[in-house]
């Protein structure tokens, strides 16, 4: 796949940074965020398809892209929040089944979305696909499976632990850290990689501060850093190195699929 354009980022960050500034100031207006959310995911989906022959955008495979974005990005929150609890929503919600708005499940598709969107910006200079080596100790591995199931049981393993020490002021962030060196050993990180990680560090906590101070969204334990634990700075790096590669691997293959249909 190529680079995604300027103008697509462009389109992308807007709709993330407007409905960022709604939580920020209006977050617990339960009934304006669920109004304003799907309406900018609307908003966001017409604005590409007005551009989407120029872009070269599957209209199709983006709406399946988004889909899958928001399965895992809102099994992930329900997993975490509701089923296990490591933390906790602050702003109103319809349903007892779930303290997360339904908004919020929706946002987490857009979440995922511009972020897979931002690993392909053109400006940061991605390369043309992702790599399939995977180094064990002095052997390399150029094998998309062997690569996709290390991704797969470092995610796992690092989520299982914080779900049973996400209380805990060392063992809650020690696996996320241990995870980041794994991937930084076994996937060698190249320059692009240490751009995103780099835009990461800074902006990840900065956007998880403004939601919990201003917008009063959510409350972790061991919120050290005005709000947010250790672990989720560590958490949001290995994820975009992770997504950066899954989310390349399953864009591609929707569009190879519905290109045929």
């Amino acid at each position: 796949m190529k680079p995604d354009s300027n103008r697509l980022m462009a389109v992308d960050a807007l709709i993330v940074f407007i409905i960022s500034a709604a939580i920020c100031v209006a977050a617990q207006k339960l009934w304006l965020m669920s109004i304003l959310v799907p309406a900018l995911i609307t908003a966001r989906f017409f604005i590409l398809s007005k551009i989407a022959d120029a872009e070269g955008i599957n209209m199709a495979a983006e709406a399946i892209f988004f889909a899958v974005c928001l399965a895992l990005g809102a099994f992930n929150d329900w997993n975490s929040v509701t089923n296990r609890q490591i933390y906790h929503y602050t702003v109103p919600h319809f349903f007892k089944f779930s303290e997360i708005p339904l908004w919020m499940f929706l946002f987490w598709g857009m979440i995922l979305r511009s972020m897979a969107r931002f690993t392909r910006w053109e400006f940061l200079g991605p390369v043309k696909t992702v790599s399939n080596r995977l180094r064990i100790a002095k052997i390399t591995f150029d094998n998309p499976a062997l690569k996709v199931a290390a991704e797969i049981a470092l995610v796992f393993a690092s989520r299982q632990a914080i779900y049973r020490f996400y209380d805990h002021p060392v063992y809650s962030w020690l696996p996320f850290l241990a995870a980041l060196i794994a991937a930084f050993v076994f996937f060698r990180p190249d320059a692009h990689d240490r751009k995103l990680l780099g835009v990461f560090l800074f902006v990840g906590p900065l956007v998880e501060i403004a939601y919990i101070r201003i917008g009063g969204l959510h409350h972790y334990a061991l919120g050290w850093f005005a709000g947010v634990p250790l672990w989720i700075v560590l958490w949001w790096l290995l994820a975009v190195l992770i997504w950066k590669d899954l989310a390349y691997r399953i864009e591609h293959f929707i569009n190879r699929i519905m290109k045929n249909v």
